[in-house]
């Protein structure tokens, strides 16, 4: 008799533990996934983690490696590393999901890696310069498009003609020279002037990207200079602030960037 009692204790106090065990699970599972949807990874995973503790479930597994990747990746780029977060992303994008939401955490962490890439094709084309060859210069002059100096090959004469001495001509060729060269530097710095008059500010680049959103129709969100890229474009954030708790959050919106000089405005994710 006392042997069934005991065993009936015991029994009951193992479904209890279960209970209260599983209800915990669902709790964290719950969090973690809302702080997912607000874009709060790093909270996530910690909720995601706890759960796991509790029950070590594929699912839980799963949301907690995905949100890492997610909270690292954001770390890094807020941090300006870019080569470190570019490789946490294409961690979380090629991951094996089997859950819905995780699926559509890898689909963010796509969407990053490809945004990411982006800025990387835009700094190379800035950084490498082409240089034509004399017979591309040739067909450029017969369509009267006019050949920048910094790309044209020089001329073989050019670089292997040795200077002549004319020391009669010397004085007249100097003073030639010097009066040139005068002539020639003040209309490059009007032409300096004029285009730097004619490019944006970054408040005028802001009310730009407000009226390309249409912000009067979203009137919580807000819109905030980031950096210039490698174009020198402006780079923009668009978000709104949530105050779900005695600190609050912000959730991003979208990234804009604006040409200062054309004034176009274009969605970076896109």
């Amino acid at each position: 008799m006392r042997k069934r009692v005991t065993a009936l204790v015991v029994l009951t106090f193992l479904l209890m533990v279960a209970g209260c065990t599983s209800r915990e699970y669902d709790a964290n599972m719950d969090l973690g996934k809302e702080q997912v949807q607000e874009e709060n990874y790093l909270e996530a995973y910690d909720a995601f983690t706890l759960a796991y503790k509790d029950q070590e479930t594929d699912e839980a597994k799963e949301l907690m490696e995905l949100s890492k990747y997610l909270a690292d990746g954001i770390s890094h780029y807020e941090e300006k590393d870019f080569e470190a977060a570019l490789t946490a992303f294409e961690k979380g994008a090629g991951y094996e999901a089997k859950t819905k939401l995780g699926k559509k955490m890898v689909k963010i962490a796509d969407e990053w890696v490809t945004k990411i890439d982006h800025m990387n094709e835009d700094s190379s084309d800035v950084v490498e310069e082409e240089t034509l060859s004399l017979e591309e210069e040739a067909a450029l002059e017969e369509q009267n498009i006019e050949v920048p100096a910094d790309v044209k090959e020089p001329e073989k004469n050019e670089v292997n003609a040795e200077p002549k001495k004319a020391e009669n001509d010397s004085n007249s060729s100097n003073s030639s020279n010097s009066s040139n060269s005068s002539s020639a530097d003040v209309p490059k710095d009007q032409n300096q002037n004029k285009e730097d008059s004619k490019k944006l500010t970054v408040q005028e680049a802001e009310q730009l990207v407000k009226d390309f959103i249409e912000i009067e129709d979203y009137p919580y969100l807000r819109v905030q200079y980031d950096h210039d890229d490698e174009k020198g474009d402006y780079i923009f954030q668009v978000f709104e602030s949530v105050e779900d708790n005695e600190y609050g959050h912000t959730a991003t919106w979208g990234w804009y960037g604006v040409n200062p000089k054309t004034k176009e405005v274009y969605d970076i994710m896109q």
